[in-house]
C-alpha cells in the first residue's frame, strides 16, 4: 500500500477515511493491522458494497459531512483524503478541510491526494470527471492547507516510476520506464527553461500529487475557514 508509509506507526491509530467507495483502502488498512478504522461515503451503493465485505464504512451525505466531523472533534489520529479534495468547490474547501482539521487530534495527520497540474496529462485528470472543480500544483496544495490550519506540510509525487530492477533486460516493463522517463526529462526541461533551475526541480511531474499534513499540537490557532 502506497499509504503505508505515511501513515501512523501505532497499529491502534484511530484513522477516517473520508469517500472510502468500496472500502479498498479501509481493506488495506485492516492488512496493515489497523483496527481501529471507519470509512465514510455520500454514494449508498459504495457504502452497501463496504459493508458486505464487513468492512465499517457508512453512509454520510455531502451536506452531512460537516456535522459529522464536528460530532467528533479531536477523534481521529489520521484522516485519508483521497482524490477528494478536487470534487469540493473551491470556494468551499478551506471550511472543508478546517473540519478535518478539527476532527483530528493535535498532532494528527491528514493524507490528502488530488490531480496534479504540473503532469503532462494534467488537462485530462483535471476534465475527465464532470464532478472535479479544480486541479493542483504543490504551492497551491500547500496554500489551501496552511490557510486551513495545517502544518507540517509536505506535498510530493504520488506513485512515481520505479526503476526496473534490472533496466538492462530488454523486455515491456523496461521499455515502458525509459520512455515514461523520456517525457518526464522533456517536462522537467520545460519547466526549467520557462521557470529556471532551483524552481524547476522541484516540481513534482506525477498525474497525481500527494500531500501529508498535521494539525499542530499546539494550541488552536484561528484560520481562514472560521
Amino acid at each position: 500500500m502506497k499509504l503505508a508509509p505515511l501513515l501512523p506507526a501505532e497499529r491502534s491509530a484511530r484513522i477516517l477515511e473520508i469517500s472510502c467507495g468500496m472500502g479498498f483502502a479501509l481493506a488495506a488498512l485492516r492488512q496493515l493491522g489497523y483496527s481501529e478504522i471507519e470509512g465514510i461515503d455520500a454514494d449508498g451503493g459504495q457504502v452497501a458494497a463496504a459493508r458486505r465485505r464487513r468492512l465499517p464504512a457508512r453512509h454520510v451525505a455531502v451536506e452531512a459531512c460537516a456535522g459529522f466531523l464536528a460530532e467528533r472533534a479531536a477523534r481521529y489520529d489520521a484522516v485519508l483524503c483521497i482524490d477528494v479534495l478536487e470534487h469540493v468547490p473551491v470556494a468551499d474547501q478551506l471550511a472543508f478541510l478546517g473540519g478535518i482539521r478539527a476532527a483530528l487530534r493535535p498532532g494528527g495527520r491528514l493524507i490528502c491526494q488530488v490531480p496534479n497540474a504540473n503532469a503532462g496529462i494534467a488537462s485530462r485528470y483535471r476534465y475527465h470527471d464532470w464532478t472535479h472543480h479544480c486541479s493542483f500544483t504543490e504551492a497551491s496544495l500547500d496554500f489551501v492547507l496552511h490557510n486551513a490550519g495545517f502544518g507540517d506540510i509536505d506535498v510530493g509525487e504520488a506513485d512515481p516510476p520505479r526503476r526496473p530492477r534490472y533496466p538492462f533486460i530488454v523486455r515491456r516493463s523496461v521499455a515502458r520506464w525509459l520512455l515514461r522517463a523520456s517525457f518526464r526529462a522533456l517536462r522537467r526541461l520545460e519547466y526549467r527553461l520557462e521557470l529556471g533551475d532551483a524552481e524547476a526541480s522541484a516540481i513534482p511531474l506525477t498525474p497525481n500529487i500527494i500531500a501529508l499534513a498535521r494539525r499542530p499540537a499546539g494550541g488552536d490557532e484561528s484560520v481562514a475557514a472560521q
